[in-house]
């Protein structure tokens, strides 16, 4: 799933208008992930605080004064597992009494908007922006069924870069993912929340 998303990025990355006043960048970055997970049947589910990776492709329209506009495609994998613990009784037995831990995997595919303080002559830049995409869930083992499971997305995200140069530039970035995953062969539903704080660096072309 990673490798194909990252095919995809420079896909998109070629496929951008290449005008002279065009900004384009590719950034790749680490952090850590503080996941929930709200379950229908046993109320929230304990998962691990992880560190997850990624990378992202963006451009923003610089052309006739949009240059605070952009759109982003962002890829990005974390694999925050369920903690062994014990839950209340509930109609399902995989959700009742104490549970093992258990592996899930998640990668996110998300096409985010931009907007940010532009005035090139400053060297710090906020932005922010919010987008849809896809999760893909993997849990597997602890007495859970392995399975994967694609749900569509929402995603809020902040940041602020610092360009050294023109072209390189660090950045912090909180990302809010949401999705709901389904386990069928679990019979689990639940809310996927990940609160991703990411540290990277990116590469600005024509700026």
């Amino acid at each position: 799933m990673l490798r194909w998303s990252v095919g995809f990025l420079l896909l998109v990355l070629l496929c951008l208008p290449t005008h002279a006043s065009a900004e384009t960048y590719v950034a790749a970055g680490i952090g850590m992930n503080a996941p929930t997970f709200d379950t229908t049947d046993a109320g929230k589910v304990s998962l691990q605080k992880d560190l997850f990776y990624g990378g992202k492709i963006g451009h923003y329209f610089n052309d006739r004064g949009y240059n605070w506009f952009g759109l982003e495609v962002d890829a990005y994998r974390s694999t925050p597992g369920i903690k062994q613990q014990t839950l209340p009784t509930s109609s399902n037995p995989r959700l009742s009494g104490t549970i093992p831990g258990a592996d899930l995997m998640v990668h996110s595919l998300a096409f985010n908007a931009l907007v940010r303080v532009t005035g090139y002559q400053y060297k710090v830049e906020p932005y922010a922006g919010l987008g849809i995409g896809l999760n893909v869930g993997n849990i597997s083992s602890g007495g859970f069924r392995p399975e994967a499971s694609f749900a569509p997305s929402f995603n809020v995200l902040a940041g602020i870069r610092y360009y050294m140069t023109d072209s390189i530039a660090p950045f912090v970035e909180y990302k809010y993912n949401f999705a709901q995953f389904t386990f069928n062969r679990s019979n689990v539903t639940a809310d996927y929340r990940a609160n991703l704080f990411m540290f990277g660096i990116a590469y600005h072309f024509g700026r």
